[in-house]
């Protein structure tokens, strides 16, 4: 009985971390009535399909840079996966 019990709580605070997310989330959007062109906003995205990356960013500049983080995030999910499943230290 005591696995359904933590079980049951992980699943609420699980939904109460995802409601909190949500509402952060909600409250750190700024406020509409800005001025044009007061701030600019870039975003940028890389999508790995297979061994293929497709990059898209607001500018050539925000690009680059996912796609360097794209990179760094592969190279340490390689070292983490050798690390983690021994083959490091054989």
């Amino acid at each position: 009985m005591q696995v359904l019990q933590l079980a049951l709580v992980m699943m609420v605070l699980a939904s109460a971390l995802m409601l909190v997310g949500a509402l952060l989330m909600i409250l750190s959007v700024p406020p509409r009535g800005r001025e044009a062109g007061e701030e600019r906003v870039e975003g940028g995205a890389v999508i790995v399909v297979g061994p293929v990356p497709i990059v898209f960013g607001t500018s050539e500049r925000i690009a680059k840079t996912v796609m360097l983080l794209a990179i760094a995030l592969l190279v340490a999910s390689v070292v983490a996966f050798l690390v983690l499943s021994g083959v490091a230290w054989r």
